[in-house]
């Protein structure tokens, strides 16, 4: 790999996915964070809420694009934290609604949760700790 492939501009992270904007693929978000989750120690009933909240942030995204635009996800895992970067180009360049049940779900699940936009880029970041009482 050269110093051309990577883009200085980006975060480091564990690992990066990218597929076309499609709900078939949906599920290889899902199933990734899920490993990710695994790997960070978090609870088993943190692995489903992670699960479920990249589905409805992958899905909003998705809902948003044309099938040729891929959907980035970013996965990094530090210290019992998981943090999910999604972003992709929608066709309204604009991040999803804060005030509807989708959001409200989305947030539930997580820690804490951002979105925002740049440029008709939309990014959302999701964010999930271990409680302190579980050790590895």
């Amino acid at each position: 790999m050269s110093n051309e492939d990577v883009d200085s501009n980006r975060q480091p992270s564990d690992v990066t996915l990218s597929f076309r904007a499609t709900t078939a693929n949906v599920a290889l978000a899902r199933t990734m964070a899920a490993a990710m989750a695994a790997r960070a120690h978090l609870t088993i009933d943190q692995i489903e809420d992670v699960r479920l909240a990249i589905d409805e942030a992958v899905s909003q995204l998705v809902n948003d694009c044309d099938e040729q635009t891929h959907v980035h996800c970013d996965f990094t895992e530090t210290a019992g934290t998981l943090v999910i970067q999604t972003k992709a180009t929608t066709r309204s360049g604009q991040p999803p609604a804060t005030d509807t049940f989708s959001w409200l779900v989305l947030a539930a699940l997580v820690d804490e949760v951002t979105a925002g936009a740049d440029n008709g880029l939309v990014h959302l970041e999701l964010c999930i700790t271990r409680p302190a009482s579980v050790t590895v």
